[in-house]
């Protein structure tokens, strides 16, 4: 299944439920992606969380990845502890750049990520070299569009069906079909809700599972 887990092996599922091998290859390729968005951003996903590491002395700004979404959290550490960054906002950070007031702090501005540290570029350490700081950058991911046919989704294989179904019913509203196409996303739903069950949890013991929001309706 994970062999033809792609853009274009999700193309002919849809094609062969829907049996009509006339309906547009770039139609479907457009709802396959909305659904893909659309499930992608209806919470945070551990398949999304990323990070990675920068050398630095003292404060300054380093660019962005370009699948970068949000910011999770960020630590410093000088080789001899570890300390987590607050978050600013830009415009209260911009007024204090290179003011002590920043340190420890970090902001988000355009495609630049800014930090604020101590300076240690004149210390040494033990072994007689220069101090870095190792800046570690965690952040939420976003999902690159799916282009190719060879291009495959981040929501994990056995899940797969989920963006199938949400499609389908996306191609059957285009056809007028709403009936089907609720049935569609009923069921997509359903697998939905065992998606986040399975990867919105940190730890699987009771105690430390992640809990589905709550959609409380007002009742008249």
């Amino acid at each position: 299944m994970d062999a033809n887990y792609n853009l274009a092996g999700l193309v002919d599922r849809i094609k062969a439920k829907l049996k009509d091998a006339e309906f547009s290859d770039e139609d479907i390729k457009q709802f396959i992606n909305d659904a893909y968005f659309e499930t992608l951003g209806e919470t945070r996903y551990q398949f999304l969380e990323k990070y990675y590491q920068q050398q630095v002395q003292e404060s300054g700004a380093v660019l962005l990845p370009r699948d970068f979404q949000s910011a999770i959290i960020l630590t410093a550490n000088d080789g001899k502890c570890t300390t987590t960054l607050k978050y600013k906002p830009s415009q209260d950070f911009m007024a204090n750049i290179g003011e002590p007031t920043n340190h420890y702090y970090y902001s988000v501005y355009g495609n630049k990520l800014f930090y604020g540290l101590p300076n240690i570029s004149d210390d040494l350490d033990e072994d007689g070299d220069e101090r870095f700081y190792t800046l570690n950058v965690y952040y939420q991911a976003k999902p690159a569009e799916l282009i190719n046919d060879t291009d495959k989704p981040v929501i994990p294989a056995e899940y797969g069906e989920l963006l199938v179904l949400r499609a389908l019913a996306r191609c059957e509203q285009s056809r007028d079909n709403f009936d089907y196409a609720a049935i569609y996303e009923n069921k997509a739903d359903e697998i939905l809700i065992n998606m986040n069950e399975r990867y919105c949890p940190r730890q699987q013991e009771d105690a430390n599972r992640a809990r589905l929001p709550i959609t409380l309706r007002a009742r008249y």
